[in-house]
């Protein structure tokens, strides 16, 4: 599990790392007021482009308040626990939970990188379709380790 943890953290600090450094470069080109809204792929509500920085920032945030949850798994809710399966229960639990913290961080970070290259005319699709998938995952782990523990015979 370790490795999967520091596996994990280190993409997730090099996405956030290559996005501080695009937000930086690209601020000058980056309009004022900025689409902050989008009804049918046409802006309706507009912000400052400090906006920005409230997607990371909330990001982070997250990451450490999901972090507080890995680190105590037996404080989770369960399904079908018993003491010969508590282990393997809180085992995969916990990597379910480090794989959430780590995707919904990316997530927040891809999506807020969507914003930045449609604030600047570039291309945005692809950093958004990648942020909605990672978050589909996001509620499809959770799900998945609901089934598991429900068909654990022991």
């Amino acid at each position: 599990m370790k490795h999967f943890k520091v596996t994990l953290v280190i993409i997730s600090i090099s996405i956030l790392c290559y996005h501080i450094f695009k937000l930086f470069y690209l601020w000058a080109d980056i309009p004022e007021r900025i689409a902050i809204h989008f009804t049918n792929d046409t802006p309706d509500n507009w912000g400052p482009k400090y906006i920005l920085y409230i997607m990371p920032i909330l990001g982070i945030f997250i990451w450490f308040l999901i972090g507080l949850l890995v680190k105590k798994p037996e404080k989770l809710n369960y399904i079908n626990l018993t003491e010969a399966n508590k282990e393997i229960q809180f085992s995969k639990t916990g990597k379910v939970m480090i794989l959430i913290q780590n995707l919904s961080f990316i997530s927040f970070i891809l999506a807020n990188e969507a914003l930045l290259r449609y604030s600047v005319g570039i291309d945005s699709s692809l950093p958004f379709i990648i942020s909605l998938t990672l978050l589909a995952i996001c509620f499809i782990a959770p799900i998945y380790l609901l089934i598991w523990a429900s068909t654990l015979k022991y």
